[in-house]
């Protein structure tokens, strides 16, 4: 079957409004739904991490959380980790990662953990 030049320019716009469409869908919400990363052994650096974060923050979805990206320390260096969505946990606040500097004058990562909504309003 033949298909003339007229056919072929509808094919294909209609083709680049069903991606389109299946963008914007996906943009809404989370693609492939995460826990929470498991609590990994403490870092501490001695570098001060960057400062800053050009990570705009997607609208809200439903039974998600937003992890925001961060700066994760990595063979040496800090390297920027993009934000991700997160399964909600009822009755858990999701803390958001953090660098924390200690007494001795070190740097750890804290957060992207959850805590018992109790535990956090001190009931």
């Amino acid at each position: 079957m033949q298909y003339s030049r007229k056919n072929k320019v509808l094919l294909a716009v209609l083709v680049a409004a069903a991606a389109t469409v299946a963008v914007d869908a996906n943009a809404k919400k989370p693609a492939a739904p995460k826990p929470a990363a498991a609590a990994k052994a403490e870092v501490a650096v001695d570098v001060p991490p960057p400062s800053g974060s050009w990570e705009s923050k997607p609208p809200p979805a439903e039974g998600y959380v937003w992890s925001t990206g961060y700066y994760e320390w990595k063979d040496g260096h800090y390297a920027w980790k993009q934000g991700e969505w997160v399964l909600l946990k009822p009755g858990m606040e999701y803390r958001q990662h953090k660098w924390v500097q200690r007494a001795d004058g070190k740097w750890t990562l804290t957060g992207g953990d959850w805590v018992d909504n109790d535990k956090v309003s001190g009931r």
